[in-house]
Protein backbone atom coordinates (compact mmCIF):
# COMPACT_ATOMS: atom_id res chain seq x y z
CA UNK A 1 0.00 0.00 0.00
CA UNK A 2 1.32 3.44 -0.95
CA UNK A 3 2.17 5.80 1.90
CA UNK A 4 1.17 9.42 1.32
CA UNK A 5 3.61 11.46 3.39
CA UNK A 6 3.52 14.74 1.45
CA UNK A 7 0.58 17.12 1.43
CA UNK A 8 -0.59 19.43 -1.34
CA UNK A 9 -1.97 22.77 -0.19
CA UNK A 10 -4.46 22.33 -3.04
CA UNK A 11 -5.91 19.08 -1.66
CA UNK A 12 -9.19 20.69 -0.64
CA UNK A 13 -9.61 22.29 -4.06
CA UNK A 14 -9.13 18.91 -5.72
CA UNK A 15 -11.71 17.35 -3.40
CA UNK A 16 -14.21 20.08 -4.23
CA UNK A 17 -13.82 19.34 -7.96
CA UNK A 18 -14.32 15.64 -7.29
CA UNK A 19 -10.80 14.31 -7.05
CA UNK A 20 -9.91 11.41 -4.77
CA UNK A 21 -6.27 11.91 -3.90
CA UNK A 22 -4.01 8.99 -4.76
CA UNK A 23 -0.29 8.62 -4.26
CA UNK A 24 2.21 9.97 -6.73
CA UNK A 25 5.77 10.41 -5.52
CA UNK A 26 4.54 10.34 -1.92
CA UNK A 27 1.98 13.13 -2.38
CA UNK A 28 -1.78 12.88 -2.58
CA UNK A 29 -2.48 13.72 -6.22
CA UNK A 30 -5.72 14.25 -8.15
CA UNK A 31 -5.25 11.52 -10.75
CA UNK A 32 -8.93 11.80 -11.64
CA UNK A 33 -11.66 14.36 -11.06
CA UNK A 34 -14.05 12.11 -12.96
CA UNK A 35 -12.75 8.76 -14.16
CA UNK A 36 -14.66 8.72 -17.44
CA UNK A 37 -13.62 8.85 -21.08
CA UNK A 38 -15.66 12.03 -21.50
CA UNK A 39 -13.68 13.84 -18.81
CA UNK A 40 -10.39 12.53 -20.19
CA UNK A 41 -11.25 13.86 -23.65
CA UNK A 42 -12.44 17.22 -22.31
CA UNK A 43 -9.25 17.78 -20.30
CA UNK A 44 -7.08 16.69 -23.22
CA UNK A 45 -8.85 19.05 -25.61
CA UNK A 46 -8.68 21.90 -23.09
CA UNK A 47 -4.88 21.83 -23.14
CA UNK A 48 -4.58 21.18 -26.86
CA UNK A 49 -6.98 23.99 -27.85
CA UNK A 50 -7.13 26.46 -24.94
CA UNK A 51 -5.33 25.90 -21.62
CA UNK A 52 -5.49 23.70 -18.57
CA UNK A 53 -4.20 24.13 -15.02
CA UNK A 54 -2.70 21.09 -13.33
CA UNK A 55 -1.24 20.57 -9.86
CA UNK A 56 2.17 18.93 -10.31
CA UNK A 57 3.44 19.63 -6.80
CA UNK A 58 4.32 15.95 -6.42
CA UNK A 59 7.54 16.71 -8.27
CA UNK A 60 10.40 16.92 -5.77
CA UNK A 61 12.06 20.32 -5.48
CA UNK A 62 15.66 20.20 -4.25
CA UNK A 63 17.71 23.35 -3.61
CA UNK A 64 21.50 23.22 -3.83
CA UNK A 65 23.37 26.16 -2.37
CA UNK A 66 27.09 26.80 -2.08
CA UNK A 67 30.31 27.13 -4.08
CA UNK A 68 30.23 23.44 -5.06
CA UNK A 69 26.55 23.29 -6.02
CA UNK A 70 27.27 23.35 -9.76
CA UNK A 71 29.88 20.61 -9.34
CA UNK A 72 27.40 18.38 -7.50
CA UNK A 73 24.72 18.77 -10.18
CA UNK A 74 27.28 18.25 -12.93
CA UNK A 75 28.38 14.97 -11.34
CA UNK A 76 24.83 13.65 -10.96
CA UNK A 77 23.18 14.71 -14.22
CA UNK A 78 23.88 14.36 -17.93
CA UNK A 79 24.21 18.08 -18.61
CA UNK A 80 27.20 20.41 -18.60
CA UNK A 81 25.82 22.84 -16.04
CA UNK A 82 28.47 25.46 -16.81
CA UNK A 83 26.41 26.21 -19.91
CA UNK A 84 23.27 27.08 -17.89
CA UNK A 85 23.19 30.81 -17.19
CA UNK A 86 21.45 32.45 -14.26
CA UNK A 87 17.74 32.71 -15.05
CA UNK A 88 17.79 29.62 -17.24
CA UNK A 89 16.88 25.97 -16.80
CA UNK A 90 17.29 22.78 -18.80
CA UNK A 91 16.01 19.22 -18.98
CA UNK A 92 18.41 16.45 -17.93
CA UNK A 93 18.62 12.80 -16.97
CA UNK A 94 20.08 11.02 -13.95
CA UNK A 95 21.82 7.66 -14.37
CA UNK A 96 22.99 4.88 -12.08
CA UNK A 97 26.54 3.52 -11.96
CA UNK A 98 25.76 1.25 -14.91
CA UNK A 99 24.73 4.20 -17.07
CA UNK A 100 21.04 3.28 -16.91
CA UNK A 101 18.24 5.85 -16.70
CA UNK A 102 16.82 6.22 -13.18
CA UNK A 103 15.23 9.69 -13.16
CA UNK A 104 14.73 12.85 -15.15
CA UNK A 105 14.86 16.41 -13.91
CA UNK A 106 14.88 20.09 -14.74
CA UNK A 107 17.92 22.02 -13.51
CA UNK A 108 17.28 25.66 -12.54
CA UNK A 109 20.12 28.17 -12.15
CA UNK A 110 18.53 30.68 -9.80
CA UNK A 111 21.48 32.82 -8.74
CA UNK A 112 25.22 32.65 -8.15
CA UNK A 113 25.87 29.39 -6.26
CA UNK A 114 22.12 28.81 -6.01
CA UNK A 115 20.39 26.05 -7.98
CA UNK A 116 17.24 23.97 -7.87
CA UNK A 117 16.72 20.48 -9.27
CA UNK A 118 13.12 19.38 -9.83
CA UNK A 119 12.87 15.63 -10.34
CA UNK A 120 10.38 12.81 -10.57
CA UNK A 121 9.96 9.49 -8.79
CA UNK A 122 13.55 8.26 -8.95
CA UNK A 123 16.46 8.76 -6.55
CA UNK A 124 17.58 12.18 -7.72
CA UNK A 125 17.69 13.75 -4.28
CA UNK A 126 19.54 10.80 -2.78
CA UNK A 127 22.23 11.01 -5.45
CA UNK A 128 22.61 14.76 -5.05
CA UNK A 129 22.87 14.39 -1.27
CA UNK A 130 25.49 11.65 -1.58
CA UNK A 131 27.77 13.67 -3.86
CA UNK A 132 27.28 16.86 -1.83
CA UNK A 133 28.32 15.18 1.44
CA UNK A 134 32.02 15.86 0.84
CA UNK A 135 31.53 19.23 -0.84
CA UNK A 136 30.71 22.80 0.15
CA UNK A 137 27.08 22.46 -0.85
CA UNK A 138 23.86 22.38 1.15
CA UNK A 139 21.04 20.21 -0.19
CA UNK A 140 17.55 21.25 0.92
CA UNK A 141 14.31 19.44 0.08
CA UNK A 142 11.53 22.02 -0.34
CA UNK A 143 8.01 20.67 0.02
CA UNK A 144 6.61 24.10 0.79
CA UNK A 145 7.19 25.17 -2.80
CA UNK A 146 4.17 24.18 -4.89
CA UNK A 147 4.17 23.76 -8.65
CA UNK A 148 1.16 24.29 -10.89
CA UNK A 149 1.41 23.81 -14.62
CA UNK A 150 -0.54 26.09 -16.98
CA UNK A 151 -0.36 24.51 -20.42
CA UNK A 152 -2.00 25.27 -23.74
CA UNK A 153 -2.04 27.80 -26.58
CA UNK A 154 -3.84 30.56 -24.64
CA UNK A 155 -1.61 30.26 -21.55
CA UNK A 156 0.68 33.04 -22.72
CA UNK A 157 -2.24 35.34 -23.59
CA UNK A 158 -3.66 34.86 -20.10
CA UNK A 159 -0.37 35.47 -18.32
CA UNK A 160 0.36 38.49 -20.51
CA UNK A 161 -2.64 40.23 -18.92
CA UNK A 162 -0.90 40.03 -15.55
CA UNK A 163 2.85 39.83 -16.16
CA UNK A 164 4.75 42.31 -18.26
CA UNK A 165 7.27 40.73 -20.61
CA UNK A 166 6.00 37.16 -20.30
CA UNK A 167 5.77 36.87 -24.09
CA UNK A 168 9.51 37.47 -24.28
CA UNK A 169 10.38 34.66 -21.87
CA UNK A 170 12.36 32.17 -23.92
CA UNK A 171 11.89 28.41 -23.82
CA UNK A 172 13.51 27.20 -20.57
CA UNK A 173 13.64 30.77 -19.31
CA UNK A 174 12.93 31.62 -15.66
CA UNK A 175 11.21 34.73 -14.30
CA UNK A 176 10.70 35.88 -10.70
CA UNK A 177 7.64 38.08 -10.54
CA UNK A 178 4.24 38.55 -8.90
CA UNK A 179 0.95 36.97 -9.95
CA UNK A 180 -2.27 38.13 -8.31
CA UNK A 181 -0.15 39.92 -5.74
CA UNK A 182 1.87 36.85 -4.72
CA UNK A 183 5.54 36.07 -5.28
CA UNK A 184 5.99 33.40 -7.93
CA UNK A 185 8.70 31.89 -10.06
CA UNK A 186 7.59 31.08 -13.60
CA UNK A 187 9.49 28.93 -16.07
CA UNK A 188 8.59 28.32 -19.67
CA UNK A 189 8.52 24.58 -19.25
CA UNK A 190 6.03 21.75 -19.19
CA UNK A 191 5.49 18.12 -20.13
CA UNK A 192 2.65 18.33 -22.62
CA UNK A 193 4.14 19.33 -25.97
CA UNK A 194 2.15 22.58 -25.86
CA UNK A 195 3.42 26.06 -25.12
CA UNK A 196 3.09 26.36 -21.38
CA UNK A 197 4.47 27.53 -18.08
CA UNK A 198 5.15 26.13 -14.64
CA UNK A 199 4.29 28.43 -11.75
CA UNK A 200 6.13 27.91 -8.47
CA UNK A 201 4.51 29.42 -5.40
CA UNK A 202 4.71 29.05 -1.62
CA UNK A 203 2.15 26.73 -0.05
CA UNK A 204 0.45 29.59 1.80
CA UNK A 205 -0.26 31.33 -1.52
CA UNK A 206 -1.05 28.29 -3.67
CA UNK A 207 -4.83 28.33 -3.22
CA UNK A 208 -4.99 32.08 -3.91
CA UNK A 209 -3.07 31.76 -7.18
CA UNK A 210 -4.94 28.59 -8.24
CA UNK A 211 -8.35 30.15 -7.61
CA UNK A 212 -7.54 33.37 -9.43
CA UNK A 213 -6.13 31.64 -12.49
CA UNK A 214 -9.30 29.58 -12.83
CA UNK A 215 -11.74 32.40 -12.15
CA UNK A 216 -9.97 35.04 -14.22
CA UNK A 217 -9.15 32.57 -17.00
CA UNK A 218 -12.60 31.00 -17.28
CA UNK A 219 -13.67 33.28 -20.12
CA UNK A 220 -10.60 32.13 -22.08
CA UNK A 221 -11.51 28.48 -21.53
CA UNK A 222 -8.91 27.78 -18.84
CA UNK A 223 -9.99 24.90 -16.63
CA UNK A 224 -8.55 22.59 -13.98
CA UNK A 225 -7.41 19.29 -15.47
CA UNK A 226 -6.79 15.98 -13.76
CA UNK A 227 -3.24 14.64 -13.44
CA UNK A 228 -3.94 11.58 -15.59
CA UNK A 229 -4.41 13.90 -18.58
CA UNK A 230 -0.65 14.28 -18.60
CA UNK A 231 -0.25 10.69 -19.79
CA UNK A 232 -2.26 11.38 -22.96
CA UNK A 233 -0.38 14.59 -23.69
CA UNK A 234 3.18 13.55 -22.93
CA UNK A 235 3.08 10.27 -24.84
CA UNK A 236 2.12 12.15 -28.01
CA UNK A 237 5.27 14.23 -27.51
CA UNK A 238 7.46 11.27 -26.47
CA UNK A 239 8.03 12.53 -22.95
CA UNK A 240 8.73 9.64 -20.60
CA UNK A 241 7.86 8.88 -16.97
CA UNK A 242 10.22 6.84 -14.83
CA UNK A 243 9.79 3.99 -14.09
CA UNK A 244 6.51 3.50 -15.93
CA UNK A 245 7.90 3.82 -19.43
CA UNK A 246 10.95 1.59 -19.26
CA UNK A 247 11.99 -1.98 -18.58
CA UNK A 248 11.81 -1.65 -14.79
CA UNK A 249 8.04 -1.76 -15.21
CA UNK A 250 7.97 -3.76 -18.45
CA UNK A 251 11.03 -6.05 -18.29
CA UNK A 252 12.32 -8.01 -21.23
CA UNK A 253 12.50 -11.75 -20.76
CA UNK A 254 15.91 -12.99 -19.58
CA UNK A 255 17.34 -9.44 -19.44
CA UNK A 256 18.38 -7.30 -16.51
CA UNK A 257 16.05 -4.34 -15.95
CA UNK A 258 17.31 -0.92 -16.91
CA UNK A 259 17.72 1.11 -20.09
CA UNK A 260 20.35 3.40 -21.53
CA UNK A 261 19.38 6.82 -22.82
CA UNK A 262 20.07 5.65 -26.36
CA UNK A 263 17.70 2.70 -25.95
CA UNK A 264 15.03 5.13 -24.74
CA UNK A 265 15.67 7.75 -27.41
CA UNK A 266 16.84 10.27 -24.81
CA UNK A 267 20.41 10.73 -25.99
CA UNK A 268 19.67 14.42 -26.66
CA UNK A 269 19.86 15.13 -22.91
CA UNK A 270 23.58 14.30 -22.84
CA UNK A 271 25.77 17.38 -23.28
CA UNK A 272 28.50 16.97 -25.94
CA UNK A 273 31.66 15.58 -24.38
CA UNK A 274 29.92 14.55 -21.14
CA UNK A 275 31.00 11.10 -19.97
Amino acid sequence: MAIIWRHSALAQRHAEIGGDLEDWNGMGTAWFYDDTSERAQADYEAIRTKAGLMDVSGLKKVHLVGPDAAYVIDRVTTRNVDKIGVGRCTYAAILNDDGKFIDDCVIYHLNVNQWMVVHGTGTGMEQLTSVAAAKNCAVLFDDDLHDMSLQGPVAVDFLAKHIKGIRDLAYFGVLHTKLFGKNVMISRTGYTGERGYEIYVAAKDAVHVWDNILSDGAEMGITAVQFSTLDLLRTESYLLFYPGDNSETYPFEDEVCGDTLWELGLEFVVSPGKT
